[in-house]
């Protein structure tokens, strides 16, 4: 993860160094897209990948995937809808999904997309994070003001 004043974390690999690949993750809530928005610019970020099961949100309209994309586009986001691969929660559901997401996240800086706003509350933290953390990505959490705090497992095991 590159923040202000911080090196980039390296990763052994088979033939040599690599810097880590960060993947950030969001919940709106109750938010507007535009508060998203900024949020999601303050850290350059490119893409949006929803992994909502259900596309279709008729409590915050600006969610609702096909006004959502319309959003991310005219913003300059990239958007992909992923919720059929990402969108369970068992980590055997969610395998190819995440070297998907991976792979995107390794071509532009990439954010998750849910609706819950409390990381720890939703699958973002208990399935996408420990699997891409098993891979060597980084997950650093969007949190509702706007600051960020990178994704810490609760199990000593999955560090």
């Amino acid at each position: 993860m590159l923040l202000p004043g911080h090196l980039p974390r390296l990763h052994r690999r088979q033939r040599g160094w690599r810097l880590t690949t960060t993947i950030w993750t969001i919940g709106f809530g109750e938010r507007s897209f535009d508060d998203v928005e900024r949020d999601l610019a303050d850290l350059d970020i490119s893409m949006i990948v929803d992994v909502r099961t259900r596309r279709d949100d008729p409590r915050v309209r600006d969610f609702d995937h096909r006004r959502l994309e319309e959003l991310a586009t005219e913003a300059g986001f990239g958007y992909r809808w992923m919720g059929s691969t990402l969108g369970e929660d068992s980590v055997a559901e969610v395998g190819a999904g995440v070297d998907d997401l991976i792979a995107i996240a390794e071509a532009s800086r990439t954010v998750v997309l849910c609706r819950e706003p409390d990381a720890e509350q939703c699958h973002r933290s208990t399935v996408i994070a420990p699997a891409l953390g098993a891979r060597g990505v980084a997950v650093v959490h969007i949190l509702p003001n706007g600051s960020t705090r990178p994704h810490e497992s609760p199990l000593p095991f999955d560090r």
